[in-house]
């Protein structure tokens, strides 16, 4: 680094901010690549550890089986450790894509052509997100439209649309693993009231406790009249709020939105959430 470079946050420190988060960030996807090897090497060496240790047992030598036994407990800290600077570099990634997204400011998205809402929203998702777009490209069946999700007690919920990927064995027991994947779609046919979102809250409540995974992202799709001057401020304030979980979940938010189909052919996301590369919608 050239020594005039030290100093260009000084000349311009918002800039300098976003410059510097920009290259920690370009870093951090290097560090991610070169951790996951380091963590797998960490892990065959904590195994092959645990077979010497039963080996040097069987044969009776007490003092190699103590040094091993050291080696393992300092190979399991590193190990936790490198997941923690995994996980912690994995959020910092996330995080710094979606504000990149938002200082470059949500665009004006015309509305894709489509026989009804949902299908010109699924156009829109697949346009602006690749990982959604290949995922339905080599999976269609996951996407189910205009049917019923299973909840409790074989309730069934419908849903203009919906993906449901579900969680891996070890996840639903462990917590650890693949957590699956769903997204929701619903059209409303009148202007979004407060009823609208508990219902759909309450639906999915069920639907969770099923066994599906919990969802990603629910969108509520209306399409507006020439007379419409924005969401009422209870369901504005929810939708924006950050506070949307189901029961039992309060730690795991759920994006929740609102898309609305304006007269002059563009939507409006409340909130808007960015679609960011290698990231499902």
């Amino acid at each position: 680094m050239k020594k005039w470079q030290l100093y260009r946050g000084v000349e311009d420190p918002i800039s300098g901010t976003f410059n510097l988060a920009e290259e920690i960030t370009e870093r951090s996807e290097k560090i991610l690549f070169l951790s996951k090897f380091a963590l797998y090497f960490v892990w065959f060496s904590i195994i092959l550890d645990l077979f010497l240790m039963l080996a040097l047992l069987s044969t009776g030598q007490i003092f190699m089986f103590l040094v091993l036994l050291s080696l393992l407990i300092t190979g399991l800290i590193t190990a936790r450790l490198l997941s923690i600077l995994r996980r912690f570099l994995k959020e910092a990634v996330f995080r710094h894509s979606a504000i990149k997204a938002m200082r470059e400011g949500p665009p004006a998205y015309s509305i894709p052509k489509g026989k009804n809402k949902t299908e010109r929203f699924i156009s829109y998702l697949k346009k602006n997100n690749d990982t959604f777009a290949r995922m339905l490209k080599f999976r269609p069946e996951l996407l189910i439209k205009d049917s019923f999700a299973v909840g409790r007690k074989g309730k069934r919920f419908h849903f203009d649309g919906f993906v449901q990927r579900k969680p891996s064995f070890i996840y639903k027991l462990l917590k650890i693993g693949y957590p699956g994947y769903s997204l929701y779609i619903r059209e409303l046919k009148k202007t979004p009231q407060m009823s609208d979102l508990k219902e759909v809250i309450r639906d999915l409540e069920s639907v969770t406790a099923k066994g599906e995974a919990y969802p990603h992202r629910v969108c509520l799709l209306y399409k507006s009249s020439s007379s419409y001057n924005g969401l009422n401020d209870d369901v504005y304030d929810k939708l924006t709020s950050g506070e949307v979980w189901l029961k039992g979940y309060k730690k795991m938010k759920i994006n929740m939105q609102m898309v609305v189909e304006l007269p002059t052919g563009h939507y409006e996301f409340v909130p808007f959430v960015p679609e960011l590369p290698k990231v499902l919608p």
